[in-house]
């Protein structure tokens, strides 16, 4: 397997090689987005968890996002899908997703609506998680693929509101989550 910042490329691969997965990547004016911790530039020390801890081939051996190219380019991406392969090394029950990677799963994945609209220039101001509430709906198995599909519900001033679903292939609901994002200027972290 290639090192994990270099497998930009060998995730997409991974995706457009399950059928499902790949239906949702090929539809017309979807941009695939490659979440910054599994590209080969990523600053060092930066989110170590997913860097270092859970970018391994028994963890989160692939992840790729996409969403749908807006019509106006300084218009806000509201919704982001992200497929997330899981290892057998993300089990608390045998053959099941630990709650709390399911819980950082939510936390990345709805955080990259944040982080994409930055990089799109869009959002300027840094966000921070100030809760995130998770609903177990059906056991998640592993190892096994998902959809994480994140929605932007308000953005305020010095907010930003944010659900999202982990779904199977036939886009069941496996567990919900809501996540409160709050502005933090530079000067503060």
């Amino acid at each position: 397997m290639e090192p994990p910042k270099e497998s930009a490329q060998g995730d997409l691969k991974f995706f457009t090689e399950i059928p499902w997965c790949a239906k949702h990547l090929s539809r017309p004016g979807t941009t695939i987005w490659i979440p910054y911790w599994k590209r080969k530039d990523a600053p060092p020390q930066t989110n170590l968890l997913f860097t270092r801890s859970l970018n391994t081939p028994d963890t989160l051996p692939a992840v790729v996002a996409c969403y749908q190219k807006q019509a106006q380019d300084d218009a806000l991406v509201d919704e982001l899908k992200a497929f997330v392969a899981l290892g057998e090394g993300v089990g608390g029950f045998p053959g099941v997703l630990h709650g709390g990677v399911t819980t950082a799963v939510f936390d990345e994945v709805l955080g990259m609506i944040v982080d994409l609209n930055h990089e799109l220039g869009v959002l300027d101001d840094m966000f921070m998680t100030a809760y995130l509430n998770t609903s177990f709906v059906r056991p998640v198995p592993v190892p096994g693929t998902v959809l994480v599909v994140a929605k932007l519900v308000e953005l305020g001033e010095r907010k930003m509101l944010v659900a999202g679903t982990m779904q199977d292939e036939n886009e069941t609901v496996l567990a919900k989550a809501e996540a409160l994002f709050v502005r933090v200027r530079a000067e503060k972290l």
